[in-house]
């Protein structure tokens, strides 16, 4: 139980060392990972993934770096494989020695990645044999690599690719944790870009592990519990949970994909007790019957990336149990997170512990050492309960984004404090409450929208699924509220339907203006199942100018 208040307390703890730290405290044989989908390298062909097998494989990673590919320190190394327990695996051995990971979202396509990789100055990258097929398909499409290298069986690596299984097979599993400082760039993780061109967050281990490190030993996770973990390893959010989750000891039924009947069937047979998501992937789990299920094992449910409805935190805890004594159940805890890329990881936290009310957009209270304050307009300390823009301090922040000198000046204040985008308050209690980012408030003839506010509002429509809400130009009041939902499943409805139910629910300068109905498939997302508004906003600005 104390082990991980024990990771906590480790001195000099680097991304060179923690594995060898876990090991030591968990010992060589406690299970890291089951696996829905099991690997198939020559070193490692499994679908239960123990501590010393982790250890080791990073550890080939590693030296294959260095002795393979004769990478040197500070090296930008791209990977983009599909989204398994390997992948975490290559990102620990890139940082282990020195080198920086710049993991990409396997969803992107071949020019999406050549941006980034021409970005960052990689000239080695590692992908796997479906990625590749499927959203690069053509080496020349990324002309400044200069070494490729094929993740996933041998017998699955095309032509002109280096095997990385074979690579594996060649070196030592065996690795003495070179001594790296606390505050070198250990990894590069790019925005999803959904303002522009995506930025590269620079991360160091002080900021990777220092918020997760905390983190675990706040949260109730122990060494005998085990996640479901669906979440994309190479952003953020998934990183840093696989982080948490190692420094807590606990281990993780990992899938490549989230699907929800999956994961309940999961949860169900193998009695998992935690689960991480985003509000998305909940609200899907909602509309897959969860109630079918016995999920009475799961002790502890978690989200962030995205405001959670309070009514699903409260559904969602029911169905759990954090403690049971004779007839006495103490239904599951509920923690939600507020973080984003460049935060690398937990920032403030809030539980949902029985008998305790959190108002709307509550993200609880700064995780420490963190400190988050609020600005006004005119950049001074906004007045308790009055919106502004939220800003942090502290370990966790990123250095800055890479080859972007401008961009990083912006973001932070002349004393540096982190400049979220986000609009929020903090309450007399200290707890701070998001409110919208803040290229989403709507300006609208002299009234400020919050977008996420009037979602909330047109998802208690029954028939709605998903929808967001953006602003479009207008002549004389600035920007108008449009709203693009999309319906729940054998569900009909009308745009003018839904358009008469906001009228009648939502106050009128916040009732949006028209209504589009559109199927999922046609709902832009990032990795985090978030909705691009960019997308929808340039798509459809478009149409409403034509009109005026």
């Amino acid at each position: 139980m104390f082990e991980k208040w024990k990771m906590a307390f480790i001195r000099n703890l680097t991304m060179a060392n923690w594995m060898e730290r876990g090991v030591e405290l968990h010992g060589e044989d406690k299970i890291n990972a089951y696996l829905d989908k099991g690997l198939e390298y020559h070193v490692l062909n499994a679908d239960i993934i123990r501590a010393g097998d982790a250890l080791g494989f990073a550890n080939r990673v590693a030296n294959v770096l260095i002795n393979k590919l004769q990478t040197k320190k500070g090296d930008r190394i791209a990977v983009c494989t599909s989204n398994n327990i390997d992948l975490a695996f290559i990102i620990y051995g890139i940082m282990k020695v020195g080198r920086i990971a710049v993991p990409l979202n396997y969803m992107l396509k071949g020019k999406e990645m050549g941006y980034i990789v021409k970005n960052s100055g990689s000239e080695v990258f590692i992908t796997d044999k479906d990625v590749f097929n499927s959203n690069i398909k053509d080496k020349s499409r990324i002309p400044q690599v200069k070494k490729w290298v094929m993740a996933g069986p041998e017998r699955d690596v095309l032509p002109g690719f280096l095997s990385l299984d074979k690579l594996l097979t060649d070196v030592s599993d065996k690795l003495d944790p070179p001594t790296l400082d606390k505050d070198d760039v250990v990894g590069i993780f790019y925005t999803s870009g959904t303002t522009g061109f995506p930025k590269g967050a620079m991360v160091t281990s002080r900021s990777l592990l220092t918020p997760q490190k905390i983190a675990a030993g706040l949260l109730p996770l122990r060494e005998g519990d085990r996640s479901v973990f669906c979440l994309p390893i190479a952003h953020m959010m998934g990183f840093a949970v696989m982080l948490l989750g190692a420094c807590a000891g606990a281990s993780g039924y990992v899938m490549p994909h989230f699907d929800p009947q999956r994961v309940l069937e999961v949860t169900d047979r193998y009695k998992c007790t935690c689960f991480v998501g985003v509000p998305a992937m909940y609200s899907m789990l909602l509309l897959s019957n969860p109630e079918k299920y016995d999920l009475s094992s799961i002790r502890f449910w978690g989200s962030s990336a995205d405001a959670m409805p309070l009514k699903h935190i409260r559904m969602f805890s029911k169905l759990g149990t954090f403690l049971k004594i004779g007839p006495l159940r103490i239904p599951s805890l509920f923690a939600e997170a507020y973080g984003m890329v460049e935060l690398t990881g937990t920032c403030t936290l809030k539980l949902a512990l029985p008998g305790v009310r959190f108002g709307e957009g509550c993200v609880g209270l700064p995780v420490f050492p963190a400190r988050v304050k609020v600005l006004d307009e005119k950049g001074r300390r906004a007045k308790r309960g009055e919106d502004g823009e939220i800003v942090i301090k502290g370990p966790g922040v990123c250095t800055g984004y890479w080859n972007d000198e401008e961009a990083t000046r912006e973001a932070f204040t002349e004393d540096g404090w982190f400049r979220t985008g986000d609009m929020g308050r903090k309450s007399r209690l200290g707890l701070i409450y998001f409110a919208d980012r803040k290229k989403d408030v709507i300006k609208c003839g002299g009234y400020s929208i919050f977008s996420v506010e009037v979602e909330k509002e047109i998802l208690a429509h029954p028939k709605v699924s998903e929808v967001a809400v953006f602003g479009v130009p207008h002549p004389t009041k600035g920007h108008i509220p449009i709203a693009c939902i999309t319906l729940k499943e054998g569900e009909a409805a009308t745009p003018e339907e839904i358009l008469e139910w906001c009228k009648n629910n939502i106050a009128a300068y916040k009732t949006p203006r028209d209504i589009k109905i559109i199927p999922q498939s046609e709902m832009p997302y990032t990795m985090t199942l978030k909705i691009i508004k960019k997308d929808l906003r340039e798509k459809y600005s478009k149409e409403y100018e034509s009109r005026m």
